[in-house]
């Protein structure tokens, strides 16, 4: 025996057990039960809705740190948690307020079949309570829905997402109960948003959302794409942070750890190789981070990569968020600061230049300044028989420069900001819808004769397609003073908040994402014109 080797190997063992006492190389082992589904069979499935709460259930036994809400009960009447993670525990949003605190909010699995921000979030909460993210705490509350989709996560059938190759195999549906969730920001049609809009965001203000998504299968190079809560009629402050201060120290401090690549979210088309473009989604707020912006808060959109393996996707939506939390912590004082100074500049905006200021109500994304450079698998064009050019993709990974980047998005259309606007009484489909959100409405107590400015619409059309149940109208014509009478009844909503831009968005006739696009003054219109009346749409604006 080398009794010189044998003593080098007991030194060295003696050693490794100290480190792993003092907690320098400490790995915690963990009850299997703290496990995630995926974990647990070697990435072959997802977890059910029962499983998620099974989970949850056994990563807080034994924890103060963690007050747990139903945020709603689905459509299949399936209980959806919150679970509000602190140190000291916070149990109620007076608590929240009262620590100076911000609250951070990340869910999952809107689409059911995009499982993996689910699965991370569990992760996620495991790593604070029984691991090595309990800083994580120090300086924010932490707010978690992991399956916010249970009937469409439970709804799994085979290959259900094709361009995940089988990983895993079941997965569940995108939509719930035929309708999309992440399209129903504006219309607050589903429990699933209207639970989401009365027990968190309005409970529990979070000073930035992420909402976690995979996207459908585009074949760039990166294991994530983001997206920021894009520019529309909000204010500009919180997007341009989270835009270029946020996710850029979060890729950064991503690449370095994890040596993973990440990137803004985008498509390119194939029509031509290399692509010249590469192009976000809409911008439109029935998206819920934009809908976000025009409530004067951060967001962030994630898509993992499809094409990756199913541990791959967990892992890389895993420490985005992980990544994310880092920044907030260390940062939570400065995004308060910019979303606080936002909220005060749409108040101040109206009450010194309301009846003035300009807003966009439609949209055209376009380019931004710069040209970027961006990783994509390559792909060898070929012509086939009948003469197309198609092309197959290759393993290779290149970098391709110069391609312009449409992340950005200008206006088409503007309209003026009212102080206020006033709505007939009968219009309360229209008024539950504001109420939703949030909004404060008063009724006049007497009638008035009031001078204001009324739409006369010029045309009205219906689009062909269905989108969650709508063919969407939209609305041409002009505003014209007049004076009007009024009721005791009618509805006044002012301006003078926070969430003007929300109003202003939902209630102008040619938005493009208002509550006019998703058919909410069909019926009073369609009456008007079997009458012979002059279509004048039934909300009025008061400018002095």
């Amino acid at each position: 025996m080398n009794f010189r080797l044998y003593y080098q190997a007991l030194a060295l063992t003696a050693l490794m057990a100290a480190l792993l006492n003092q907690g320098t190389l400490a790995q915690p082992v963990y009850d299997e039960a703290m496990m995630t589904v995926p974990e647990r069979t070697g990435y072959a499935r997802t977890s059910t809705h029962q499983e998620v709460l099974e989970t949850i259930d056994n990563l807080v036994q034994g924890t103060s740190l963690v007050h747990r809400e139903t945020m709603l009960v689905t459509h299949d009447g399936r209980e959806i948690p919150l679970l509000v993670v602190a140190d000291p525990p916070i149990t109620s949003p007076a608590a929240a307020r009262a620590s100076g605190k911000p609250v951070i909010y990340i869910q999952g699995n809107i689409h059911g079949g995009e499982v993996e921000g689910k699965e991370a979030i569990l992760i996620l909460l495991r790593d604070i309570l029984h691991g090595d993210r309990r800083h994580l705490l120090a300086n924010q509350i932490i707010a978690l829905a992991p399956i916010y989709n249970a009937d469409g996560n439970d709804a799994m059938t085979e290959n259900s997402r094709p361009n995940q190759e089988l990983s895993p195999v079941m997965t569940g549906q995108r939509f719930s109960h035929g309708y999309d969730l992440n399209r129903d920001g504006m219309a607050v049609e589903t429990p699933e948003t209207r639970g989401l809009y009365r027990n968190v965001l309005q409970r529990w203000d979070p000073q930035l959302f992420v909402d976690m998504h995979t996207t459908n299968g585009t074949w760039h190079g990166y294991a994530l794409t983001y997206a920021p809560s894009y520019h529309s009629a909000g204010d500009p402050a919180t997007t341009d942070y989270t835009m270029n201060v946020l996710l850029p120290a979060v890729t950064r401090a991503v690449k370095q750890k994890y040596d993973l690549d990440f990137f803004l979210f985008g498509d390119f088309s194939l029509d031509t190789w290399p692509p010249t473009e590469f192009r976000t989604f809409h911008h439109a707020p029935r998206y819920l981070t934009n809908m976000m912006g025009l409530r004067n808060r951060m967001a962030i959109l994630s898509e993992t990569f499809s094409h990756d393996r199913f541990y791959q996707r967990i892992h890389s939506a895993n420490v985005f968020i992980e990544e994310i939390l880092e920044f907030s912590n260390e940062n939570a004082a400065t995004i308060q600061r910019i979303n606080r100074e936002a909220d005060a500049r749409t108040v101040t905006r109206i009450r010194q230049q309301g009846g003035r200021v300009r807003n966009g109500v439609a949209f055209d994304m376009v380019p931004l300044s710069e040209p970027v450079s961006i990783r994509s698998y390559n792909h060898i064009p070929y012509r086939t028989a009948s003469g197309e050019i198609q092309y197959a993709r290759s393993a290779e990974l290149i970098t391709i420069e110069g391609v312009a980047n449409y992340q950005q998005f200008r206006p088409l259309r503007s309209a003026v900001m009212p102080r206020a606007y006033l709505i007939p009484a009968e219009l309360t489909a229209v008024i539950e819808k504001l109420t939703q959100h949030g909004i404060a409405v008063t009724r006049l107590s007497a009638p008035e004769t009031l001078a204001v400015e009324a739409f006369s619409i010029a045309s009205r059309e219906t689009q062909s397609y269905v989108q969650n149940g709508h063919r969407n109208t939209r609305l041409s014509g002009a505003y014209q003073p007049m004076e009007r009478s009024f009721n005791a009844g009618d509805y006044r909503v002012s301006l003078e908040t926070p969430l003007a831009n929300l109003i202003f968005y939902l209630l102008e006739p040619e938005a493009d994402d208002g509550l006019a696009y998703w058919n909410y003054f069909d019926q009073y219109l369609a009456e008007l014109e079997e009458n012979g009346e002059p279509l004048v749409y039934p909300v009025f604006k008061v400018m002095n």
